[in-house]
């Protein structure tokens, strides 16, 4: 990751007692080491089942082709084009 950055965040009181609270009660160093660590977990899981997502696609493709459910890809394309109104030209 690059250099961090600052972000200013402004919390209503119930929520700024409850983050410093948390923050104290987990050990960290200040609410925006708490934050941080919870953004931080919040963007590997989104990663996470990202990949997983793709992982799952890709096996989906896959089974699809050893299955014999493909297109040359001139032919998918023809499809597209047909299905979505564009001729040849692009229009």
């Amino acid at each position: 990751m690059g250099k961090p950055s600052e972000i200013v965040v402004k919390l209503e009181p119930a929520l700024d007692d409850f983050v410093r609270a948390e923050a104290q009660r987990g050990s960290f160093a200040s609410s925006s080491e708490y934050i941080h660590d919870l953004l931080q977990e919040h963007f590997e899981a989104t990663r996470r089942s990202m990949l997983e997502a793709l992982d799952a696609a890709l096996d989906r493709g896959i089974a699809d082709v050893e299955a014999g459910r493909s297109l040359p890809i001139d032919e998918a394309f023809a499809e597209v084009r047909k299905r979505l109104g564009i001729t040849e030209s692009g229009r």
